[in-house]
């Protein structure tokens, strides 16, 4: 049932009602395929209507209603021989049309949209769905129009090099194949779509106050320095009263080539930050007797990034536990070491080093007494 709503997501299924009316037109009379072309799309607007409780929307199926029913003037105008013929062709206009002045109207709608009383949750999908809805209209009017053109240079063309077979396939044929082609192509896009993104990193979006709001992908918030405002975690290491660090790659996003606590990672959205800070460590996580403890939470901005760092820091006693943390870029630090460094950078650094002394002034005092390194707090 799922993989069918998935599929339902496809934009493009909107135009079936259109084209099965044009299919239609070929085998019997165009009222008949008419009545039938816009049944089919009244249900389907009140199937969607129904599906749309359980988020599926449909918003193609709107102007593909809209141009059934400017079709019908022309059925009021009584223009059977104008019909009987062009049918498929004035479809294609009308169509056109309809979405020419959807187009006009785009931002107008999304503001609607943003400025509703609906959730955050709700907005964010509409919003999400009519963007889809924009551009695959966007595609089937560029098209259609492509279509029409090619049938208005055809007819100009010399009755020598017209046929009756090219002209049913020009003016009956082709739209259906283009109507075909865009439903298969937006299916085949959705598909491609859905496989990037079970591999994209989803992070939870916090508001100034530190709570979850909404995720969006890494991906996309990478793209937007600074905008949105995520959670990650930090371990800090202490060995014999000295804290270890490590070098950052040249490659990293955020601070490169500068130094770093060894372990730090983002909490990815629906994880908490306990978990987080376990699979960080990766198998040192699953020791109880080596598990790190918070420390401090605080904010960390850049010209790239806004983070809400979830500090923790972990006390090792025992040197195979050590060797395993040590990587090949890293050494320990004592106290004075780190003062020395944070009073030449901490013009352009961030605090980090201050807090790295803090923790080795603290140590040197308390570790040794064998007492409870810290105390939690927010």
């Amino acid at each position: 049932m799922n993989k069918v709503k998935r599929n339902l997501d496809n934009q493009a299924i909107g135009l079936v009602p259109l084209l099965l009316f044009m299919f239609l037109d070929n085998y019997f009379s165009y009222l008949l395929s008419f009545i039938i072309g816009v049944t089919f799309c009244f249900v389907c607007i009140f199937l969607f209507q129904i599906l749309s409780k359980d988020k599926v929307y449909q918003f193609l199926l709107l102007p593909a209603a809209t141009t059934l029913v400017l079709y019908s003037i022309f059925l009021c105008l009584r223009l059977e021989p104008v019909l009987f013929i062009y049918s498929p062709l004035i479809t294609e206009v009308l169509l056109v049309v309809v979405l020419a002045f959807l187009g006009f109207a785009k931002r107008t709608i999304l503001r609607r949209i943003r400025t509703s009383q609906h959730p955050t949750y709700k907005r964010t999908l509409m919003r999400t769905t009519l963007n889809e809805f924009f551009f695959v209209a966007q595609l089937i009017q560029n098209l259609y129009t492509l279509h029409l053109f090619i049938i208005l240079v055809y007819s100009i063309l010399p009755e020598t090099m017209q046929s009756v077979r090219m002209e049913r396939f020009l003016y009956r044929e082709l739209g259906i194949v283009i109507g075909v082609f865009l439903i298969l192509y937006e299916q085949i896009r959705i598909s491609m779509m859905q496989g990037s993104l079970r591999k994209e990193m989803w992070l939870p979006v916090l508001n100034d106050g530190g709570k979850v709001i909404g995720c969006i992908a890494r991906s996309v918030s990478r793209s937007l320095p600074k905008k949105y405002y995520h959670p990650v975690v930090r371990v800090a290491v202490i060995y014999q009263g000295m804290l270890y660090l490590v070098n950052r790659g040249k490659k990293s996003f955020v601070s490169p080539d500068t130094i770093d606590y060894p372990f730090y990672s983002y909490v990815l959205f629906r994880h908490s930050i306990e978990s987080t800070v376990r699979e960080t460590m990766g198998g040192l996580g699953e020791k109880e007797d080596v598990m790190p403890r918070f420390l401090i939470r605080y904010t960390f901005e850049n010209e790239k990034v806004k983070h809400l760092v979830n500090l923790y820091v972990m006390c090792v006693r025992s040197e195979k536990v050590m060797d395993q943390i040590k990587q090949p870029n890293g050494k320990l630090w004592t106290s004075k070491q780190i003062l020395n460094r944070s009073l030449l950078i901490c013009k352009t650094r961030s605090c980090w080093q201050k807090i790295s002394a803090v923790l080795v002034v603290r140590i040197d005092k308390e570790v040794c007494q064998n007492k409870l390194l810290f105390t939690e707090r927010s």
